[in-house]
């Protein structure tokens, strides 16, 4: 009988334990809001992030910088403590006589997470160097600078670059999906640490390809495009 008292005991821990592990940050809340930065002689996005996701549309017809944020807050004890702490995000927006430069603080807690969504709409041929430290990056434009590091997660992208481009992503832990069109002139050069490199579609010259590494040129090889990843997957695209 006491043999059986321990192993209901012990059962009934483990199931307790279980649940509030399941339990933890179950509940949330959300804010959006919208703002337009009117440019002037801005030339560049500057953004860095801790958690959440970015995306970024060039445009066209577009003249000013648009975009949408959704703040969320997930709390381990009350719906009302996530809605109550939304304002803790701080969100810096400096204009520069060159640059728009956007900055996130979050909070650090046991007790919640934090993460904020950005979608932007912006002119294209606007430069962008973005930080993020965990989500997801999705940027198409037609630019010449584009300067993408991200800890965890996926960059995709679909660009359209222009001669004597400046690329850099780089990713810790995720995947690059990389779209360029085959006119592209570049000198590329993708590395991974663990994981493969795929082409498919694009036209390169000068080709190298090691299990860990490919270079190749692209057009004339006006350019510059370095791909690096520590673990996961890279995939160039042709547009």
């Amino acid at each position: 009988m006491r043999k059986l008292f321990l192993i209901i005991l012990v059962a009934s821990l483990y199931w307790s334990c279980d649940e509030n592990s399941v339990s933890d940050f179950r509940y949330e809340a959300e804010s959006t809001e919208s703002h337009t930065i009117n440019l002037t002689t801005q030339t560049s996005l500057v953004m860095h992030d801790t958690n959440g996701n970015i995306t970024i549309a060039g445009s066209d017809t577009a003249n000013n910088l648009y975009y949408n944020i959704l703040k969320k807050v997930k709390s381990n004890q009350s719906e009302s403590d996530a809605q109550s702490h939304l304002s803790d995000i701080d969100i810096t927006v400096d204009e520069t006589v060159s640059n728009i430069k956007i900055k996130v603080e979050h909070p650090t807690s046991d007790d919640r997470n934090y993460q904020i969504d950005f979608n932007i709409i912006l002119p294209n041929h606007i430069y962008h160097e973005i930080a993020l430290g965990n989500g997801n990056i999705t940027l198409e434009s037609i630019t010449r600078l584009a300067l993408l590091n991200l800890g965890n997660g996926n960059v995709t992208t679909d660009l359209t670059l222009e001669d004597t481009c400046a690329v850099s992503i780089a990713v810790g832990n995720g995947n690059i999906d990389f779209t360029i069109p085959d006119n592209t002139n570049a000198n590329l050069i993708a590395t991974v640490g663990n994981g493969t490199i795929s082409n498919n579609g694009l036209n390169f010259t000068n080709q190298q390809s090691l299990d860990n590494q490919f270079n190749g040129t692209l057009g004339n090889g006006a350019g510059n495009i370095a791909l690096n990843i520590g673990n996961g997957n890279i995939g160039m695209n042709k547009k």
